[in-house]
């Protein structure tokens, strides 16, 4: 899809995908926007959610900010990229007319201007690194929902952005269960094919400890999944440490649970989990409820 551009915000001009910011000062109507110098807000129709996004960025001087707009699933917007907040790389929420520091780097440092610097967002799950000419520079944690891609320009020169790419991803699913035949059946015939039909790339922890990756690599797999589907039939160490980190972090997961048991552990009993019978006609009525969960969150 080829990129078009509306300032919504501000005075840009925009030339064959090349937004430079035309610096006209206004007065700031809120005491939440990032210090007042003259900045625009230009929006595409470019939608994105997981992948990478990257950008070509001429700053005029090292006080200019450029960053990248994204939609988070909380109604918050998420700024990425040069001056955030303080910090010459970064990040920032925006929600209820305030920002919030979200973790940046390079504090005490200058950046580069009058010449060309890339910047680019990966955006896995949760995870958010924030890359300048190859590099890495600063990582976050949030939960971003497909939008429309938007850019911030600010400063009192001509900062100019060019060259937008999007590389989109696949969402991903990271099932923990029972690595046992009864549960096998389960992921093979339910979980698995009614998540890819939703655009899914399914993952599921045994493909990590058969690979004799340990649990930082389990964690990360957590973090840069958008969802997780969780079976807590058994009483399996590594299943409920899993949910609890999940839990922890905040990621959107779905309980599984067979209704032999007789009840679940009282830190998840106030989740709502999703009872299946261990039969043909069961499983039929799990997948159905699963694909409602997968309606409801938006898949």
């Amino acid at each position: 899809m080829n990129a078009s551009w509306i300032p919504v915000f501000g005075t840009v001009n925009i030339d064959k995908g090349q937004l430079t910011l035309v610096p006209r000062h206004v007065d700031a109507d809120s005491q939440a926007a990032q210090p007042s110098k003259p900045h625009a807000v230009v929006r595409s129709n470019l939608e994105f959610e997981q992948g990478t996004v990257e950008m070509q960025v001429l700053l005029p001087d090292p006080d200019s900010r450029c960053q990248f707009m994204l939609g988070g699933r909380t109604g918050a917007e998420l700024f990425a990229g040069l001056n955030v907040l303080g910090a010459p790389y970064g990040f920032s929420a925006f929600s209820g007319g305030q920002f919030e520091p979200l973790g940046g780097s390079g504090q005490g440092s200058q950046l580069q201007t009058g010449t060309w610097q890339s910047v680019k967002l990966q955006v896995r799950g949760s995870q958010v690194d924030l890359y300048v000419n190859a590099v890495k520079v600063a990582s976050t944690s949030f939960t971003v929902a497909r939008a429309q891609l938007g850019v911030l320009l600010q400063g009192d020169g001509p900062v100019t952005a060019k060259g937008v790419k999007l590389t989109q991803q696949d969402r991903i699913c990271f099932v923990v269960m029972q690595f046992t035949d009864e549960y096998n059946a389960l992921y093979t015939d339910v979980i698995r094919p009614t998540c890819e039909a939703f655009g899914y790339t399914v993952v599921r922890g045994d493909d990590f400890y058969h690979s004799g990756l340990i649990i930082e690599d389990i964690t990360r797999s957590i973090r840069e999944s958008n969802l997780v589907i969780a079976d807590v039939t058994p009483n399996n160490p590594n299943v409920f440490y899993e949910v609890g980190f999940a839990h922890g972090i905040g990621k959107t997961t779905i309980l599984l649970s067979d209704r032999k048991r007789d009840k679940l552990p009282f830190d998840i009993s106030g989740f709502r989990t999703l009872f299946y019978d261990n039969s043909i006609g069961g499983k039929s009525d799990v997948e159905e409820r699963l694909r409602k969960h997968l309606e409801a969150l938006g898949a």
